[in-house]
């Protein structure tokens, strides 16, 4: 019998809001106490699309761009109406990058689920997509109790939560924009039309990075939840240690940090119903005997943990996948050309 994989949870920045005012460190003791064997914050992802955007930036030369890591942004932005493709700096969201940095660091195969509802997780790096409410609903009925957790690790290295190149939802943090890139930064809102306001933003004239994360109530910035795109982003940056004062993360050789390529999946799916969980343990014979059926281990639960399979999270969100065999769809494509590891002070444009 094969050893269950190794089960990593990635928490999204709107976990961590979610939980509030719970602490960071207590939510991550809490996925940990229901079986993951490692959980690490987005923020980690934050930093490697961050980085990949200055990266890219500075092949632009002096002309405007757009940051885009969001797959609603990417799809309007780029279609052929708008025809702003040429301009868009595209880069895999957040969770995704993280999640391919993870595969590329283990030798096994892990088991990847991101707690957070951002809609461009919907990528074959992540096997598991789950919101925040109802993992939070499914640790109470498990007898998790969040405030009970400790505050410190004791027993292992946590992940750093330090943040140095990004804000989150992955954009360059703008002291770095203006002083490596020479460029301004127009951070569209929430009430602006997305389209409108691109378009005003590139032909003023200035040499600017427009962030649209406002315009499309990025959740990993948390502006679906604020009044404004900076009032959540100082939310979650408050939930977080103090910014680093130097690169936290360097991105894995051979990192791909490009956007998924198959369509994102925007309709929201039914939910699914979670199967009965009786209060205390219950034979098959028993179940049947009264017509309750037995509880059902869910394939999204992680191996590793009785307490996760006794009583499955109440929603999760299938993966988008395509018609036809996964061997078919890509038998044609060739590999993506290997990056190297880029050392930070290649980012910065020299004069």
């Amino acid at each position: 019998m094969s050893a269950p994989p190794f089960s990593i949870a990635i928490l999204g920045n709107d976990a961590f809001l979610a939980a509030a005012p719970v602490l960071p460190v207590q939510l991550m003791h809490a996925a940990l106490a229901a079986g993951f064997d490692a959980v690490v914050p987005v923020s980690l992802g934050d930093e490697l699309v961050a980085g990949e955007t200055l990266r890219l930036a500075q092949l632009r030369g002096r002309r405007p761009v757009i940051q885009c890591a969001c797959p609603f942004s990417l799809a309007q932005l780029c279609k052929r109406e708008a025809n702003l493709a040429d301009v868009t700096i595209a880069v895999a969201p957040a969770a995704v990058a993280l999640a391919r940095a993870l595969r590329l660091e283990r030798s096994d195969a892990p088991h990847i689920t991101y707690i957070g509802g951002c809609p461009g997780a919907q990528d074959p790096s992540i096997d598991l997509q789950v919101f925040p409410e109802p993992f939070l609903r499914g640790l109470a009925q498990k007898h998790i109790a969040l405030t009970e957790q400790p505050d410190v690790f004791t027993d292992r290295v946590p992940p750093d939560r330090r943040r140095f190149l990004s804000l989150p939802g992955g954009v360059p943090r703008p002291e770095l924009v203006e002083a490596l890139l020479r460029r301004n930064v127009v951070v569209l809102e929430a009430k602006t039309n997305p389209l409108l306001a691109v378009a005003d933003a590139l032909f003023d004239g200035g040499v600017t990075m427009i962030d649209p994360a406002g315009a499309y109530r990025c959740v990993c910035a948390g502006s679906d939840s604020a009044p404004s795109v900076a009032e959540g982003r100082v939310a979650i940056t408050s939930l977080e240690p103090a910014r680093a004062t130097s690169s936290i993360v360097d991105s894995p050789a051979g990192l791909d940090l490009r956007p998924t390529q198959w369509p994102i999946v925007t309709m929201m799916p039914e939910p699914v119903v979670p199967s009965p969980v009786p209060a205390a343990p219950r034979s098959a014979e028993t179940a049947r005997n009264d017509g309750v059926a037995p509880p059902r281990t869910d394939s999204h639960v992680p191996p590793t943990s009785p307490v996760l399979q006794a009583m499955p999270i109440e929603r999760e969100i299938p993966l988008f996948r395509p018609p036809g065999a996964p061997s078919d769809r890509f038998a044609g494509r060739t590999a993506p050309p290997l990056r190297r590891s880029v050392p930070r002070d290649d980012v910065v444009l020299h004069d």
